[in-house]
């Protein structure tokens, strides 16, 4: 503050991060969008490095608001496995020691009261905004109040926050109340309601009737839309109103938002610890876009980023080029250039682009919607590839996000010439591609395509390495113990692991994350948008089965394996399964690793 001659601050961010200044994280960006705006901004990063909450006296009590984030993932996800079992690293902090609160944003927001009275408190991020209403909580297996209920803050911002932020900044400065901004939730008692709200189950009412809480997704996945209505639920006596997201940002907001100048780098205060391992596998990372269009049951991006493609343009992409080669470490590689599903970049129609999505067929499936301009943006992504790659200084530019690959062929069923490119110049060794599940039923609870969509693909790579004399293979994501697998599903895809003498080393388990699908079905039985039954895993020991049918060849799988197989009547596979087991040789190059934790799943 003394180097930039500053004698107060407007803005204190807070996180359970440790800070760095990167556009892959949530704090580093909405400090920086502040920033450019004029604010004064200072981040008060990891406060319980130090012991008496001597953190919150390292910045003054600033003029506007408190910001409070859990960091750049859920605060339950980053402390516990899907087991349930403590964590022993946190990647985000400085040297990965572990040590966040759970509930970081109640926890937060409690200790922003007590250290700067009379301030607005606003919270945010990827713990906040899937928990703006009542949710089922995995971690407690029972039904919670709305996260800005229990944390008491003033306003919760939800979504990707940049514009929100500064309208809060905005109106704060002016003097003007915060009520009714989009992409907010405030709580109001009951005759200040809109009078356009739509009222859904209180949070009473779904612990009377926990399916109620179809009742509570269907009307947060129908008006998620800036021409929404506003939704309102009671908790007691008062009520959590969440008001419609903005329309989607615009290629010029969000080339802004990326060129602001990022240091991308971990503050020099942590260095001493080893600084953020996170950034590690992002420095050299160039993000494409935002948004996600697949709507996938066990995520919830298209709650928080939404199901808009919103893309950066090309100039904008090269100028983030040209600085990491300006940078003193940068050694040539880009390590990704995508997003959250990296073949998507440019993706969209007219709905999409204008924020309104068709609630009554999926973009993805169970076939690529026609609207969708597929052939014509393919060609945009793939010009964009081509730049990155020839651009000076640069001698390798691949693509480590996934690809959906039911979206790699034209509306005639051809092969894009996108996948040629891909194969050819942005794989570094393994193609990430997520098939999840080999079973129908459970692929179409996932909201994913069928098996043999992927098959079909895998057909097609394995032929195109080989026309191109790469070693090159494809890495495969499984997913555990998610609604809808019962022990046959899971038989199903053993055998087609079998097939392909694969066991991956690690795989990943369901977790019900709150606004999700995926967390309706677990918590009531039934899918939200058909009402059909569902088998659910609820067990640990269920899923320990499931784990061990996919991971067949570790050692300590065997037990489970044939306990697993005897279960289901299958014993036939025993000695086909016992061979495989027996044979030495690694599948090393199509071994699994567990998406990292920001992915969408």
């Amino acid at each position: 503050m003394a180097q930039r001659g500053w004698q107060a601050l407007d803005v204190v961010l807070v996180t359970g991060d440790g800070y760095v200044d990167h556009p892959s994280f949530g704090v580093a960006v909405i400090g920086r969008v502040l920033e450019a705006a004029g604010w004064r901004v200072g981040i008060l990063d990891v406060p319980e490095l130090e012991a008496d909450e001597g953190a919150w006296q390292r910045l003054p009590a600033p003029r506007l608001f408190v910001g409070v984030t859990a960091g750049t993932i859920d605060s339950m996800v980053t402390n516990y496995t899907a087991s349930r079992k403590k964590r022993r690293r946190d990647v985000y902090r400085p040297g990965g020691a572990v040590g966040r609160p759970n509930r970081a944003t109640i926890r937060y927001t409690a200790l922003a009261r007590h250290h700067y009275p009379g301030l607005p408190v606003i919270i945010g991020g990827l713990e906040a905004g899937p928990r703006r209403l009542a949710y089922y909580d995995w971690w407690e297996e029972k039904l919670r109040r709305s996260i800005l209920q229990d944390a008491k803050a003033d306003l919760l911002v939800w979504g990707m926050g940049e514009r929100a932020v500064l309208e809060v900044a905005r109106r704060l400065d002016a003097g003007e109340p915060l009520g009714g901004m989009a992409g907010t939730c405030e709580i109001l008692n009951e005759k200040a309601l809109p009078a356009d709200a739509r009222r859904v189950p209180s949070f009473e009412e779904l612990q009377t009737d926990p399916d109620l809480q179809i009742e509570l997704f269907n009307a947060v996945r129908e008006e998620n839309s800036p021409s929404s209505r506003p939704l309102a639920q009671a908790h007691g006596g008062r009520w959590v109103v969440q008001y419609p997201p903005l329309p989607p940002a615009n290629q010029d907001e969000v080339d802004s938002y990326y060129d602001l100048p990022f240091q991308r780098a971990g503050h020099p205060a942590h260095d001493g610890a080893g600084g953020i391992p996170a950034l590690e596998s992002v420095r050299w990372s160039v993000n494409t876009h935002r948004g996600c269009m697949a709507d996938c049951s066990f995520c919830s991006i298209t709650f928080h980023q939404g199901r808009t493609i919103q893309s950066r343009s090309e100039a904008s992409i090269l100028r983030e080029v040209r600085d990491l080669v300006g940078h003193a470490d940068f050694r040539g590689t880009i390590t990704d250039v995508g997003g959250p599903t990296a073949n998507m970049y440019g993706l969209g129609c007219k709905r999409l682009e204008a924020g309104e999505a068709c609630l009554d067929r999926d973009c993805l499936t169970p076939k690529t919607c026609p609207a969708l301009r597929i052939d014509k943006e393919s060609e945009g992504y793939r010009r964009v590839l081509a730049a990155v790659r020839n651009s000076s200084g640069v001698k390798h530019a691949f693509v480590s996000s996934g690809i959906r690959y039911d979206m790699l062929r034209s509306k005639n069923g051809e092969l894009l010439e996108l996948h040629h490119d891909l194969v050819k110049h942005h794989t570094s060794g393994r193609m990430k591609l997520a098939p999840e599940h080999a079973s129908a039923k459970v692929l179409r609870v996932m909201n994913k395509p069928g098996f043999e969509v992927y098959e079909e693909y895998e057909s097609d790579y394995k032929a195109e390495c080989a026309d191109l004399g790469k070693d090159q293979h494809l890495v495969n994501y499984f997913i555990v113990g998610h609604p809808g697998c019962d022990l046959e599903a899971a038989v199903e895809l053993f055998e087609k692991l079998l097939e392909r003498n694969y066991s991956p080393e690690q795989v990943q388990e369901f977790i019900p994350l709150p606004m999700t699908r995926g967390c309706v079905q677990y918590s009531t039985g039934k899918d939200p948008l058909t009402r059909e039954p569902l088998f659910v895993a609820r067990g640990e020991h269920e899923r320990r089965l499931q784990k061990a049918l996919v991971r067949w060849k570790a050692p300590e799988s065997a037990k489970l394996v044939e306990e697993a197989l005897a279960r289901a009547g299958r014993e036939d596979l025993l000695g086909r399964w016992r061979h495989l087991a027996a044979r030495k040789g690694s599948t090393s190059k199509q071994a699994v690793t567990p998406p990292d934790l920001d992915s969408c799943g």
